[in-house]
This record gives C-alpha cells, structure tokens and sequence, in this order.
C-alpha cells in the first residue's frame, strides 16, 4: 500500500502554535522511514481548514478517489486535515469505501474499523468545537476593546497604528487634507472628482503617487471615525482617538449626501479680507468687486477718515506684501545641515538613555533573584522568620526605588525632543520658502498663509506703513541673514 503525506498550517491565530509545513514534512517522512512505509505524493497547503474548499485538500481527494487503488493518509494530526464537519464527513466516507485504508499520525493509527472511525469523528468534533470557541473568544475581546474606545483593525486614512502600544494617532501630513474633503464638500458643493483633483493640485499623494480614489473620498465623507465614533457590526462605540473633524462637519457632510440640504454657496472670496487695517482711523479695510478685479478700501467706520475713497488694486497689495516675507529667507541647506546635527545629538543622548534603562532593568533581575533565593532559604529553615523578613523589606525598597528610577529616567521625553525638532524644522522651511509660496499660491492658500506669518498689516494712500509679524517668525526676521553653523544651533 502506497501513503500519502498531507500537512497544512494558517497564519490565523488558531495555528499559532503549530509546526511550520516544512517541520511537519520532515516529521512525517520521517516517520515513514521508521515504519517502512512508501511515500507515494506529499501535499502541502498554507489555509485554514474551519471551513470547507481548500484546493490542495480537495486535489487529494481526487487524486485518491480516482487512482483506483487504496492509500493511506500520513498526517502530523488529525485537526491538520480537518476542522470542519464536511471534510471530516468526506475522510469517514473514503474510509467507508476503501478508498482510505488508513490515516497515521505520530501519535496513532486510525484504521477502517468501526472504533477508529468513531473515535476519529470524536477528534473531528473537538478539532471543530476548538475552532468554534476560538472565533467566540475573538468577537469577545474585539468587543472588550471596542468598549474601551480602542479600534482593533488598521487605521482608517488620515491616522496611523502604534505598534508598540496597540494605539491610533492622528496622522498630521494627512489631517490637512481630510479636513480639506469635508470642506470641499459641504461648503464649496465639490463633487468627489472635483475633490480629488484639488487635493491632488494641493499637494496629496497617496503611497503610489496618485490622487485620492472617489471611493476613498466617499468613504472619508460617511466615516464617523473622524468624528470620534467607531462603528463595528452595526454598533457605534465612542473612540479614544483624536478627532479629526467636528461632529457638526460630520452631521452636515451627511446631510447633503442624503440630499436633505444643499452645499451653501460660498460668498466672493477675497485673499486679503480680515488681514488689512487702515492706519488712519484704525478701522478694517473691506474689499468690492469692479471690472473683474479686486479693490480694498477702508471701512470708515468712525465716519470721519478720508481713506475710504482710495482704493488699492490686489495686484499692487501683492507687492507690497511680497517685500517683507524677505526679512524671512534663510539658507535652507545650513536649515538641513542643523536639523541633521541636532537629530544626531538626540539620538546619542537616547542611546544614553537606553544605556541607563538597560543597567536598571538588569538590577531589577538581580533584586528578583535575591528574593527567589532567600525565599528557597527561609522554607529550608536556613534562616530565622525574623532575619527573612528584615532582608525581603531591605530587598523590597531597593526595588521600589528602581522602579521609581525606571519611570523618571524620562524615556518619552526624546520623543517629544524629536516632535520640537521637526515642528523647528518645519517653521523654518516655512519661513524660508514664505515668498516664493505667497507669490504662486491660489489666492486661498495666500490668505492662510498670511494669517500664519503677519499681524497689523496697516494701510495708508496705497503703501503699508506699519506691520509686524507673528512669533516666531518676528525671531526668524531678527535673525542675521548670514549665520555660521554653530549660531544657527545656538537659535
């Protein structure tokens, strides 16, 4: 009689423990050496078995029913070639017709006799019942962690998972532009391809360089996720995670995709509006539309300033503007060369850190195996029950006092260093980039612009006579224009 050797594991969590094919393999052969027994085909497969319709399963059964001669199956265990009730049924019913004389294990030999079979459908049925309790536990502690506010998947776009503390945060290169397809839908009346060709002009890319799918965009646009609620089989648990958008953003995203209201027309936008004030009477400069072309000119709130019958074109503000955002530029190569060293200086001082952590938990093993030990010595009545309990008190605040160092040792703070780093970096490419981006910018992204950089932009006739800028960008501007290395770090 010719054998068969079969050997199957899944990346579930149901095969955690179990050998690798290649183990399982070498194990059957083997045992196939030791018995004397001729191998004839060895299948391998790499799928879970709780449910019918594996294809290298069913490939041996075929082969087997159509060979036309008896076989015996060799297998690691019995739960390796079933664990669900059809395919153990189909393994008792090739017994019941001599198809299969017998199946091995390392453990046993099932044989076409009634016991045998009776106890192998035994096996079956707790190979089954094992596989049933497993996803009972799964559903149970992904809804233990629901009801913790914890999301127990990959993140949706726009956060990231933690790995190490099984947390979700918000992905801060990516929030912008979430934000941006609520914006674009609910207030500017965009649909998803228009959306997506603004993000995309915008400055999104996704991992491959593309623009945002239209099903992504819908499926950002009725994700309450964003808002702060996870939805899991029909039920709405509340988040953990940081909010991305508002619930009222949400609300009204939802309620133009169900039609119920329309996206509100959005008034003439004007880039200057709400960031100009006259120096005169100190009232806010307002803008009109004329021709075509933007003017601004002053409010004249108090009734008494001249000023409102001067109008400035948007075109000559720009240059005025565009002048001052020179105060701004620095050398971007000495920007990356500082923030290289800095990083590296952070790096090493977390390497000490670790170092020192390291030394710590070393102690902490020791201190456990003094305790172990005096324990061993106190049970063998080596010592007295009063020396015992002097010594563990002596063992027990020395290892209350490395815990404490433990947690003062002040890991997390490289990580928020590393965060100030790249929020430093960030604010000086911004300001080192400030003109060129204000001069071919839309005229939205001007104004946002604007709102970061400047304060008391003051008009008078048509020049600006006054204006500051915001922190710390006032720094940035007082700053030498030519810096050596070493002064940059010390900035």
């Amino acid at each position: 009689m010719k054998y068969i050797i079969y050997a199957r594991k899944s990346s579930e969590s149901e095969d955690r423990q179990v050998l690798s094919i290649d183990s399982q393999v070498s194990e059957m052969q083997e045992l196939a050496r030791r018995d004397g027994l001729t191998v004839e085909r060895v299948f391998v497969e790499s799928m879970s078995a709780k449910a019918p319709g594996r294809p290298v399963f069913d490939e041996m059964m075929a082969f087997m029913e159509t060979s036309g001669t008896e076989y015996g199956v060799i297998t690691w265990k019995l739960d390796r070639l079933a664990r669900n009730a059809m395919d153990g049924g189909k393994l008792s019913w090739f017994m019941d017709r001599k198809i299969i004389k017998e199946i091995r294990t390392w453990e046993k030999v099932i044989r076409n006799i009634s016991d045998d079979k009776f106890f192998m459908s035994l096996d079956f049925g707790m190979a089954k019942k094992y596989v049933d309790d497993l996803s009972v536990n799964v559903r149970r502690g992904l809804r233990a962690k629901l009801e913790r506010g914890e999301w127990p998947s990959f993140a949706p776009l726009g956060y990231l998972n933690d790995k190490a503390t099984h947390w979700i945060f918000v992905n801060e290169r990516l929030r912008p532009f979430i934000v941006r397809v609520y914006e674009l839908y609910t207030q500017e009346g965009k649909n998803t391809k228009e959306i997506a060709d603004i993000l995309y002009g915008e400055g999104y890319r996704s991992d491959s360089g593309s623009k945002m799918w239209r099903s992504k965009i819908h499926k950002i646009l009725i994700n309450p996720f964003y808002h702060g609620v996870m939805v899991r089989d029909g039920k709405s648990y509340v988040g953990n995670h940081e909010p991305i958008v508002s619930k009222k953003m949400f609300d009204d995203a939802q309620s133009v995709l169900s039609g119920r209201i329309n996206p509100r027309s959005k008034r003439l936008f004007f880039r200057f509006r709400g960031l100009l004030q006259c120096n005169v009477c100190g009232c806010a400069l307002t803008a009109t539309k004329k021709k075509g072309k933007d003017y601004y000119f002053c409010t004249n709130g108090r009734g008494n300033c001249e000023q409102h019958k001067k109008y400035i074109r948007v075109e000559v503000l720009d240059e005025l503007i565009a002048p001052i955002l020179d105060q701004l530029t620095l050398d971007e190569e000495l920007i990356e060369i500082a923030y290289l060293a800095k990083k590296e200086n952070s790096l090493s001082e977390k390497s000490t850190t670790n170092t020192v952590r390291d030394n710590l938990l070393s102690q902490l093993s020791l201190l456990k195996q003094k305790q172990e030990k005096l324990l061993d010595a106190f049970l063998s009545s080596m010592i007295t029950e009063e020396a015992y309990q002097t010594k563990l008190q002596k063992l027990n605040q020395e290892e209350a006092g490395i815990k404490a160092d433990l947690k003062n040792i002040g890991l997390d703070s490289s990580a928020r260093d590393s965060a100030t780093l790249e929020q430093v970096k960030d604010i000086l490419l911004t300001a080192h980039k400030a003109k060129k981006e204000f001069l071919v910018r839309n005229p939205e992204r001007k104004h946002e612009l604007l709102q970061t950089l400047l304060w008391n932009l003051k008009i008078e006739g048509k020049e600006i006579a006054d204006t500051s800028l915001r922190m710390p960008y006032s720094v940035i501007a007082k700053a030498p224009k030519i810096m050596t290395f070493t002064q940059m770090l010390g900035r």
